[in-house]
């Protein structure tokens, strides 16, 4: 069944599933099919809104909003490059009433831009050019994933936040395959990022702290949890050890060494020059691979290789 399906009949989707949005109207009109003349419009566009009249989504995936006052200066020097987008009070009331009182003294909620918002505010700016689509507030859903969409696209989410975000939208959509594909990813993204919900509440606490890197912290979180600590420091003193090691490298140019007399190159073997894996080698590689492992495991390993 349709997530569509599911809604029918419900009081949040008959409140904004009868009129037609711009979007749906553009797409019928492309495929030849005529829109029915008495379903209205959803607002769509662009505008300059003042402040005061916008509200922050409740729901933004980004639980805290990070380095506001540097927003803030950016914006006082450049301004706002890139419109908030938002949808109408309206819209948003349909798919979340109980925010009523909440949002009683504004005209529109920012579902991406929150942060620009509030750096906005901080900087004393009196209104903000805004892009308003009302198609983004089909349901409740459709704002958590438009809101996720963007976070991901800024690649500013915390990590918590995009995981817990992530695992909504898999209840939505029904499997991280799924969720992968909306959001344009692929399910080894999808899986190595709700790994950080498996993990102890003393590693996630250390994650939140930025004491554990997020790559060591998604492969430690795939692990049951009486190993994760273990497994967690064992990588933290590698990651240590690699950092010391790179440190005592010499920098600069390659160091030059006397070379030897010709006795010693008479009596010492001749290094064999390394070579590099033939296209038959890799070949031959990449079948072993896809032998012992399953698709999965070839997507999760593919993105380690390419973080």
């Amino acid at each position: 069944m349709s997530k569509a399906d599911a809604l029918r009949g419900s009081a949040t989707f008959d409140a904004v599933a009868q009129p037609m949005s711009s979007r749906a109207a553009s797409f019928a009109a492309f495929a030849g099919q005529a829109a029915e003349p008495s379903a209205p419009a959803a607002p769509h566009g662009s505008l300059h809104v003042a402040v005061d009249r916008l509200a922050p989504n409740p729901y933004n995936p980004r639980v805290t909003l990070a380095a506001i006052e540097e927003m803030a200066d950016s914006l006082t020097s450049k301004g706002i490059i890139q419109p908030l987008t938002a949808v109408t009070r309206d819209a948003f009331l349909a798919a979340h009433p109980d925010h009523a009182q909440d949002l009683a003294s504004v005209e529109y909620v920012v579902v991406d831009g929150n942060r620009r918002l509030a750096g906005a505010k901080l900087a004393g700016l009196e209104e903000v050019p805004v892009h308003v689509d009302d198609a983004l507030a089909l349901d409740a859903d459709t704002l958590l994933e438009t809101a996720l969409v963007a976070a991901v696209q800024h690649e500013d989410l915390e990590p918590l936040d995009e995981a817990k975000a992530l695992e909504r939208l898999v209840q939505v959509h029904g499997s991280q395959r799924a969720v992968a594909r909306s959001l344009g990813k692929s399910s080894g993204w999808v899986t190595q990022r709700l790994a950080l919900l498996k993990l102890t509440p003393v590693l996630k606490q250390a994650l939140e702290d930025k004491e554990l890197p997020v790559k060591i912290a998604r492969t430690v979180g795939q692990l049951p949890e009486q190993q994760q600590q273990s497994a967690a420091q064992k990588a933290l003193a590698q990651r240590a050890d690699q950092k010391s090691e790179s440190n005592r490298k010499p920098t600069g140019a390659y160091p030059v060494s006397t070379p030897p007399d010709a006795t010693t190159r008479h009596n010492e073997p001749e290094t064999a020059p390394s070579k590099q894996p033939t296209k038959q080698g890799m070949a031959a590689l990449a079948a072993d691979l896809k032998r012992r492992l399953t698709p999965q495991q070839i997507e999760e390993l593919v993105e380690l290789l390419i973080d």
